[in-house]
């Protein structure tokens, strides 16, 4: 059985927590304002979709 070194250990440790972080910033967060962000974003794409479209039609 390998020894797990302390600079392993750390990282392990480290990585562990900013996992945890992520997690519950991203499930305590709204639905509805959540919601609101991915519909912005999906009609900001869509808009530069078009934008690329007429561009390249020209």
């Amino acid at each position: 059985m390998d020894v797990v070194t302390s600079s392993e250990l750390m990282t392990g440790l480290l990585s562990a927590i900013g996992t945890g972080i992520l997690l519950v910033l991203a499930t305590s967060r709204a639905p509805k304002a959540l919601h609101d962000e991915i519909a912005l974003r999906v009609e900001r794409s869509i808009a530069l979709i078009d934008t690329c479209k007429d561009a390249r039609t020209r």
